[in-house]
């Protein structure tokens, strides 16, 4: 997994420049690429659910949406789909008629920040489900070191000593606990992702920790890219081209730079073009063989 103290020395190895400005610059354009590399796949979708209120037609959106992929209402144990309004003009003809009030909606429009429901529902209490993509916040957060972390084995609760632990860790932030030499704190060495963090000294994982229960650990918390790890160089390929091309000519490296990022990108489509492999059996052209053909002897 790369973080971003990862990309920040990644830089400096690959353009030869340290200077803060070349630096800065190099993180923006590695965080763009992300973003346009993660628009194009699924790595992130999220859902929202809040409940509809009779006679209520608009409900906020969750915060940072980016596009929202569709609407569903669950209505008993019926999960209603509403299309997504064309238009503000037709939205504003199919609203011609305020009060009129129903519990299965035929369109969703967005507008300001939140998203109508038509018909107005009717009854409270019917979940309505957002899945949408989120906006992706930029790398910009160094590694934190600091302390000792303790985890109990298929638990999910993480608890540091001498740490100062924030919230803004769990924004794209993840933790490995270093293998150590001593069995009381040999972490697994494997990156977790941290679903909140409660206080200065305790966090929540997304996942329950795998390992062996470890207490005094040495640890890591990186805010990590969002991509997929085997492609998180990619940025950084994109980045290289740019830098020289522009900023440093060199049209030998340019050139390198661009065929790690195509190959790169194109490996990325074949693998997470999809949700799940494919369904469809290859043809192996294998000959098929009728078994009622085969002689048999009889007696």
């Amino acid at each position: 997994m790369k973080t971003y103290q990862n990309y920040v020395t990644d830089i400096s190895r690959i353009i030869n420049n340290s200077l803060p400005d070349n630096v800065a610059w190099a993180m923006e354009t590695i965080n763009d690429t992300t973003r346009y590399l993660v628009s194009k796949y699924y790595m992130n979708e999220r859902t929202y659910t809040t409940l509809s209120v009779a006679q209520q037609q608009f409900y906020n959106l969750p915060p940072q949406v980016k596009k929202i992929i569709n609407v569903t209402v669950d209505i008993g144990n019926i999960k209603w789909q509403p299309k997504e309004c064309p238009t503000r003009q037709f939205w504003d003809t199919l609203n011609v008629q305020t009060a009129w009030y129903q519990d299965y909606p035929s369109y969703f429009f967005i507008y300001d920040g939140k998203i109508g429901i038509y018909p107005t529902p009717a009854g409270s209490g019917n979940t309505i489900t957002l899945n949408y993509k989120t906006r992706i916040p930029d790398l910009s957060q160094s590694d934190y070191i600091i302390g000792s972390a303790s985890v109990t084995s298929a638990q999910a609760i993480v608890q540091g000593t001498a740490t100062t632990w924030t919230k803004a860790m769990a924004d794209g932030g993840w933790i490995k606990i270093a293998h150590s030499a001593t069995d009381a704190n040999n972490g697994d060495d494997q990156w977790y992702q941290i679903n909140s963090v409660t206080d200065a000294t305790h966090l929540t994982l997304k996942n329950n920790y795998t390992g062996a229960t470890v207490s005094g650990a040495s640890y890591k918390i990186g805010q990590v890219s969002i991509l997929p790890e085997d492609y998180q160089d990619l940025p950084l390929y994109r980045m290289a081209i740019i830098y020289y091309t522009t900023r440093f000519p060199d049209a030998t490296k340019a050139g390198l730079y661009q065929n790690l990022y195509d190959d790169g990108e194109a490996r990325l489509n074949e693998e997470f073009g999809s949700k799940t492999s494919s369904v469809i059996l290859e043809d192996t052209n294998g000959q098929i063989i009728n078994p009622n053909l085969f002689q048999r002897n009889v007696g």
